[in-house]
């Protein structure tokens, strides 16, 4: 008992008064000897004891008189999430069908009891234990010998080492890319290799369990069947990892793989005019402080030059008048000379311009680097990258069936308008379309799938999607499996090994190729529509150039004209 650090009881209400008695000195003597926390359980079904005060190691004793024994359901269920611990059905009448022992015995089984025992006394005195072992099959164990059983579940516990003697796990096993599909006559996938791994560590093998096909006919998984085939416990554990969903009281998940946020891949757009690219460097905002700082100049320049007329300067020496104060001021905003030199300039205007340069170098620099980099990296997108940026562009949302259920119970906020753009559709359709790119919709995307998409358009100038900053949560990407199943913690133990060892980042750049080769994904084609900058981008300084060249013909022949009428 000094490995445990709490006893609970499981007392049944069908005891009669003399097995109530030696129930009851029982625990107290335990209580005298080992001085444990104890709970006592007698019919509170809607207890879980993994959510109590109950420390992770625990020993847990039954008193029952039998299967139909309410305190079995009970305890079944308080102990949700607890089975793979040490508990001791206890048979409080001797025993004379050994049919009654067995019955048990599967319930054991059958509910993941592995390191369970039931103790039991037979009509001709003979105290003996039993067990029930899962793999490679269903067996019956004579536990008698408790501490030789001991020794060899401590061991095992301790290294994370079951060896199920070739059982073969019943799974789907359906096309899922990135985490698994086929390739020839074998299956692939980054997080099937693990499971797989895993699986052959344990001397097992995969079984594959046969599906109903998907809407198109193929062989999409339908993870909202698979999930259901664990929660009827016709599958341990599945050898496809999946993030959306929530464990219940009949489905858990294995330790998690990764983290992986759930949001939008968006279709980049071609649609910005050209011709507006000169103004991307600023912010709306700098513009507006851009224009105000001028027309502050330009105010005090014509201050100046109505101040130095006031005082009698002669007109050389000050400013040339109007135009040329607004001329100066330009200059001075972009860090330009002006077309005249201030040869005596007083000291406070000295200091204005001082700073006026300061804030003319590091605009123009910075306006020069930006448009730069526009026209040498960036490309002419218009991006969606926020949900009002999707509600205005009234994209529509393709989302499997079942996965858009887990989104309405999850987020009951969303927009109205959000809800009326999604398209719910079976995994086979939304599949083919993701993977095809098709540009037509937006599409719900967990991160480690991006990556594997975005994979097919990272050689290209342009890429056709993104993964956006519309996002709906994050979740644990783990394999879905059996609550309270026997391996959890051997499986617990080999994750650790594969975040240590980056396992998964290897499997998941082989899993690209592998897809590849296959012919699952492709290298997509550059689309000419999307075109960096060139000389056509050029067209607007042309345009400037030529307009103002006309605009300063047309005052030169109104000044002839002025002067010939004169």
């Amino acid at each position: 008992m000094v490995p445990f650090q709490d006893l609970v009881w499981f007392v049944s209400q069908q005891l009669d008064s003399e097995q109530r008695d030696n129930m009851e000195q029982f625990i107290r003597q335990h209580h005298d000897v080992f001085a444990l926390s104890q709970v006592v359980v007698v019919n509170n079904s809607d207890m879980r004891m993994s959510n109590s005060a109950v420390r992770r190691n625990q020993m847990t004793v039954i008193f029952t008189t039998g299967l139909h024994d309410p305190i079995m359901e009970v305890t079944n269920k308080v102990l949700l999430g607890k089975h793979f611990y040490l508990a001791v059905f206890m048979m409080m009448g001797k025993v004379a069908n050994m049919e009654d022992v067995y019955e048990i015995c599967q319930f054991l089984n059958d509910n993941q009891y592995e390191n369970s025992l039931l103790y039991f006394e037979s009509m001709d005195g003979i105290n003996q234990i039993y067990g029930a072992r899962q793999y490679p099959s269903y067996e019956i164990e004579n536990r008698t010998d408790l501490q030789k059983f001991m020794k060899t579940k401590i061991s095992q516990v301790t290294n994370a080492v079951h060896d199920v003697g070739g059982y073969r796990f019943a799974t789907p096993m359906r096309e899922d890319a990135p985490h698994l599909f086929r390739v020839g006559d074998r299956y692939e996938g980054s997080t099937y290799r693990i499971i797989n791994t895993f699986v052959d560590h344990l001397n097992g093998s995969f079984k594959q369990l046969e599906l109903p096909p998907d809407a198109l006919g193929g062989r999409a998984v339908n993870m909202k069947q698979t999930l259901q085939l664990v929660r009827d416990r016709q599958v341990q554990f599945v050898a496809h990892a999946y993030a959306l969903f929530m464990p219940d009281d009949d489905l858990e998940k294995s330790y998690p793989l990764l983290v992986v946020p759930w949001c939008l891949m968006v279709p980049l757009y071609n649609s910005v005019s050209t011709y507006f690219y000169a103004l991307q460097p600023f912010d709306t905002t700098v513009w507006f402080f851009v224009l105000a700082a001028f027309m502050l100049l330009s105010w005090l320049e014509l201050l100046w030059l109505r101040l130095g007329r006031g005082l009698g300067h002669s007109r050389g020496r000050g400013s040339a008048g109007v135009t040329t104060a607004l001329l100066n001021s330009f200059c001075y905003i972009i860090n330009i000379a002006t077309g005249r030199q201030l040869l005596q300039p007083p000291l406070l205007r000295f200091l204005l311009l001082l700073a006026v340069f300061f804030h003319g170098f590091f605009l123009s620099a910075n306006y020069t680097s930006t448009l730069g980099s526009i026209l040498t990296v960036n490309l002419f997108h218009a991006q969606l990258n926020t949900m009002d940026d999707l509600l205005r562009a009234q994209l529509p949302v393709m989302i499997i069936d079942y996965e858009m259920e887990f989104l309405l119970q999850l987020h009951k906020e969303l927009p109205a308008g959000f809800i009326k753009l999604l398209r719910p559709v079976d995994s086979g359709v939304f599949a083919q379309h993701q993977m095809q790119f098709n540009s037509s919709f937006a599409y719900f995307v967990t991160e480690d799938s991006w990556q594997f998409l975005d994979e097919q358009q990272r050689h290209l100038k342009q890429r056709q999607f993104k993964f956006s900053d519309i996002c709906f949560g994050s979740f644990h990407l783990a394999y879905p499996m059996q609550r309270d199943c026997s391996l959890w913690r051997d499986l617990e133990y080999y994750t650790f090994r594969v975040h240590s060892s980056g396992l998964l980042y290897y499997y998941a750049r082989l899993s690209f190729e592998s897809a590849l080769h296959a012919g699952i994904v492709h290298r997509l084609q550059e689309r000419n529509e999307y075109t960096s900058a060139g000389l056509q981008h050029l067209a607007i300084a042309f345009i400037m150039l030529l307009a103002m060249s006309a605009l300063a013909f047309i005052v030169f022949i109104i000044e002839l004209l002025t002067r010939f009428q004169f």
